[in-house]
């Protein structure tokens, strides 16, 4: 049975679901969702999505309400965001690298009513769910979450909506270490498919989405893909070696990855014999990558290469075009985070919010079409993060030269590891606790493989017996692994200035000495 969709309306449809409603009425036999050996339709899409919808609907959830996925990349975490905007709700992607204690914590923050739990995760839920007042429902994929879409009729509740209603919710971190839901409209995620023409995707095209969907670029490049119409492959986790299957077996045309795995890929024994020719566009993003680097990529990978520069609050802000990675009169833009796109303003303030000179050292603001609404449950944050003029203050430090962003270092301490956010005061909050450390202060410090990592100055107190390796095992049952310092030194103290606030800048500085870009 097709679902039921009424497709007179679609043209005028303000949710993100008209996404979907939209190709199932134009394409409904074309491909649109593929993930290991099952192929989705348009049509057998919003069959899903609508009936997932309705299940919300039953189950209790109303328009407004948190529902949530935890789990690797997967289809079913995509019909839960559609389904969700279907029903009016609002879907939560749940990094599922967090410990228990931090999950929790996200779900109770959230207020989330349903979760929808990826295979191999059913049995963190449960260990949570006691705690989480707020959790009614539980579905788990590989288990009852075909039986439960089954029992539903396959009709698009068509909960009304508005632009400016929240669609999503990611989870970022917060500077106090507590968790922030970073809110999207409906407009402002549908605006996430004007990228498709910088990246050359459009019907006809197959993107593969290899970033986890939980985080702002994997679900952002996702959404542009199906938003364009392009036949969208998801990768359930970023391992090299299934990678170049997937790109090779579905003749992607398109991808976006971080500078990690890239390396990774092109360091491949005998990359070069495999069939990479319908490969086109390559979008990297979140954290930075080395002239060296890009210039193997280009030779072995033989595909345009795209630079995206923003953050969680603000998607997609600037770009540096494939034009302007070959600019030999220029080679210095590869140190650029590109140029604002036609969409956006990229400004550099100083302190006080007053616009600084070329040249000159400021933060970025940036307004876009896809800026945040603001944190769930935080005016004081939003109002923080958020000016009147609807510009979002970055946090991070850099200036504006011909109308390309360079970035010289963060205003806050956050460290990008991997493309994963990590705030230091979070990370020295857990270590903090272990009986034997007096002080502790954590930096990043620059990684070959992960961009930067975590290091760890701790300071013992008298006569304790604490090792490095101790240490981190410490961490590592107390915080996600990639949160978690690979690096520790001790010291007989942390330096401070009068105030008593910890000198991190001098912490940081024999490691960052000589590096004229920190960020990506």
């Amino acid at each position: 049975m097709n679902a039921v969709l009424a497709p007179a309306t679609v043209s005028q449809d303000p949710s993100l679901a008209a996404l979907v409603r939209r190709r199932a009425v134009t394409d409904p036999d074309a491909p649109a969702l593929s993930c290991d050996e099952t192929t989705r339709t348009w049509a057998e899409l919003a069959d899903r999505c609508c009936r997932l919808a309705q299940g919300l609907v039953a189950a209790g959830v109303r328009p407004g309400d948190r529902v949530a996925f935890l789990g690797h990349n997967a289809p079913e975490h995509l019909e839960l965001v559609f389904g969700a905007c279907m029903a009016g709700a609002v879907s939560v992607g749940l990094n599922w690298r967090l410990a228990p204690r931090e999950l929790a914590q996200v779900l109770d923050h959230a207020g989330a009513s349903l979760v929808v739990v990826g295979e191999g995760f059913a049995a963190t839920i449960a260990e949570l769910r006691a705690d989480l007042p707020a959790l009614v429902t539980v579905v788990g994929v590989g288990y009852d979450y075909e039986e439960w879409l089954a029992a539903q009729p396959p009709i698009d509740p068509r909960v009304e909506v508005s632009p400016d209603d929240t669609a999503l919710m990611m989870y970022t971190s917060g500077t106090t270490g507590l968790p922030k839901g970073v809110m999207f409209s409906h407009r402002a995620f549908a605006a996430t498919v004007d990228m498709a023409g910088l990246t050359r995707v459009g019907q006809g095209s197959t993107t593969l989405v290899a970033m986890p969907l939980f985080h702002s670029a994997g679900i952002s490049f996702a959404t542009m893909s199906l938003g364009a119409g392009a036949h969208t492959v998801i990768a359930r986790e970023a391992k090299v070696s299934l990678l170049l299957e997937l790109l090779e077996r579905w003749r992607v045309t398109a991808t976006m990855l971080v500078p990690a795995v890239l390396k990774s890929i092109v360091e491949v024994p005998g990359v070069e014999q495999v069939d990479l020719g319908a490969l086109d566009t390559i979008v990297y993003a979140a954290s930075p990558i080395s002239p060296e680097l890009l210039r193997a990529c280009l030779a072995t990978l033989g595909a345009r290469m795209l630079q995206n520069y923003g953050l969680t609050e603000t998607q997609c802000a600037t770009v540096l075009l494939p034009e302007e990675h070959l600019d030999p009169e220029r080679p210095h833009l590869l140190e650029s985070a590109g140029r604002a796109l036609d969409t956006t303003r990229v400004e550099i303030r100083d302190p006080e919010g007053t616009l600084c000179a070329e040249n000159e050292v400021g933060e970025v603001w940036v307004l876009t079409a896809t800026n945040m609404s603001g944190y769930w449950h935080d005016p004081e944050q939003t109002a923080l993060a958020i000016d009147p003029d609807g510009f979002v203050r970055t946090g991070d430090a850099g200036f504006l030269r011909e109308g390309y962003l360079f970035l010289c270092d963060r205003l806050k301490d956050m460290i990008v590891s991997g493309a994963e956010n990590v705030y230091p005061v979070e990370v020295e909050h857990v270590l903090a606790e272990h009986p034997d450390v007096h002080d502790v202060a954590v930096i990043g410090v620059p990684s070959e493989r992960w961009g930067e990592t975590v290091l760890a100055f701790v300071v013992r107190r008298p006569a304790a017996d604490l090792d490095a390796a101790g240490l981190i095992a410490f961490g590592r049952e107390r915080l996600a692994a990639y949160k978690c310092p690979t690096l520790v030194e001790f010291v007989d103290e942390l330096p401070r200035n009068p105030s008593g606030k910890i000198l991190k800048r001098v912490l940081r500085e024999p490691f960052w000495a000589g590096r004229t870009r920190r960020i990506g």
